[in-house]
């Protein structure tokens, strides 16, 4: 059987793994362990492959849907300190101590992920186990890794819509070491394997029953990202089958109509529309949903109220995915939902002619949304306008605005921001097509790889806002 150096490998990136709590490892010496049953394989990468921790918070902070709250603010707090560098799109925002301390890093982070992963992909065919159970901890691995290498790619290279020969990131595909580093590969090389990935983890999902729950990726969660990633290649018809797979094995949308805004939480596979709940979700303090945002929904519409904090001296209103922070609940609260599939099938639509089906598939989310909402008949003129508006108010917080205004034409957005209350307010804008829409690479991560070129965006003037 294979040995894995995993204590060796992991401590090089700055993993910890806890031996204390499971004994699914067996000690082969201080830097060897030896994993030889699908079990432990399953148990190593529920706890180094998935998401446990707030991994992509720093998205949310540079798009147009966050906005900063006073109320009850207090001086030098760490979050609004931490968020300054990319409120402001600063070519340093990975460098500062508060950015740090508050665990903000996403590079090496998701490489950490990455390498629990590759670590099973490398040695669970061997694993003694029933085939079944082999392929479902395969299967959700591959999935793991095609959406982590998403999540790099769309960071720090340049949309695929844009220039898909630009450097993406570096695709480590093993967990072995490298000991004189990798180069980074394109942005079309990293979406290939993201590709190839999921596909081949969608192949083995369908060889069994659906499976759903327990914080664990399953097949619809395979094909709606899939389709997210279509998406973002413009593969207009390839987006639609992985969608269309992703509705036929869900249990269809659920219908916020229906419930309260005082006892509904997201973060529950009692939703129908709920397929894969991961991480910790956000817990900002004093940054909530913009007023532009807030503006776009309709009045009768049941999300603004059940996802977000809105009480007149709250302090945390990034609660769409749970109001159950105060509890200390550690239960992962980001979700998956299959409404995501029907938003990017009608988007498709729409960029093939299909302006009917598309108009079905926007009427379908809405209608479970909207209180006394009336399908409408006639094709709009800016249906494509109207589908992504419905995608920004559906899919908010969710990991996907930064990416989608960078595949939208990189537009032009302006924040608001001051570190004291005594202070003016200062205005930051990122241009259109501003070189910080890729971001720069962490200076941890090129002094760790020696192969590992920098963006142009690190090296871009430090950002001067104007005062109000």
């Amino acid at each position: 059987m294979k040995i894995f150096r995993i204590l060796q490998i992991m401590s090089l990136i700055g993993v910890l793994i806890p031996m204390g709590c499971s004994d699914f490892l067996e000690k082969k010496s201080q830097d060897e362990v030896i994993v030889t049953t699908v079990s432990d394989f399953d148990e190593f990468l529920l706890g180094s492959g998935y998401v446990t921790y707030v991994q992509y918070a720093n998205l949310y902070f540079l798009d147009d849907d966050i906005e900063y709250y006073e109320s009850e603010y207090y001086d030098e707090l760490s979050d609004v300190m931490a968020s300054y560098g990319f409120q402001s799109w600063q070519p340093d925002m990975w460098e500062s101590e508060e950015v740090i301390r508050t665990n903000w890093e996403t590079y090496t982070s998701t490489y950490s992920r990455i390498m629990g992963v590759n670590a099973v992909l490398d040695g669970i065919d061997k694993a003694r186990g029933e085939i079944e159970a082999r392929d479902q901890v395969k299967a959700e691995a591959l999935a793991l890794r095609g959406y982590y290498y998403f999540m790099l790619v769309n960071t720090f290279g340049e949309p695929y819509n844009y220039n898909k020969k630009a450097l993406g990131v570096p695709l480590k595909l093993s967990a072995d070491i490298e000991e004189n580093g990798m180069p980074r590969n394109t942005v079309e090389e990293v979406y290939m394997q993201i590709v190839e990935d999921l596909r081949e983890s969608s192949a083995l999902f369908e060889k069994y029953p659906k499976r759903r729950g327990n914080y664990r990726i399953n097949l619809p969660t395979v094909n709606i990202l899939l389709s997210r990633v279509y998406l973002h290649m413009e593969r207009w018809d390839s987006v639609i089958v992985a969608a269309n797979k992703a509705i036929q094995y869900s249990e269809g949308l659920t219908d916020y109509t229906k419930f309260s805004g005082s006892n509904f939480f997201m973060c529950s596979y009692d939703h129908s529309e709920v397929e894969w709940i991961y991480g910790v979700g956000v817990n900002i303090q004093f940054f909530g949903p913009s007023a532009d945002l807030l503006s776009r929904y309709d009045k009768n519409d049941c999300r603004p109220g059940m996802w977000f904090d809105m009480g007149e001296y709250s302090t945390n209103r990034l609660l769409k995915k749970d109001y159950d922070w105060m509890s200390g609940s550690a239960t992962p609260v980001n979700t998956v939902r299959i409404s995501e599939a029907y938003l990017n099938r009608a988007e498709a639509y729409v960029q093939k002619g299909m302006t009917g089906e598309a108009l079905a598939d926007l009427n379908e989310v809405r209608c479970n949304r909207i209180t006394g909402y009336t399908n409408i008949e006639n094709v709009p003129a800016n249906l494509l306008e109207e589908v992504r508006l419905e995608r920004r108010l559906e899919l908010c917080f969710d990991e996907q605005r930064w990416f989608d205004l960078r595949r939208y034409g990189m537009p032009s957005i302006t924040h608001r921001y001051r570190y004291r209350k005594s202070d003016p307010w200062v205005i930051y804008t990122l241009r259109e097509k501003d070189p910080l829409y890729t971001l720069p690479l962490p200076n941890e991560a090129i002094r760790n790889n020696v192969r590992l070129e920098q963006n142009a965006s690190a090296y871009e003037p430090k950002r001067s806002g104007v005062e109000e």
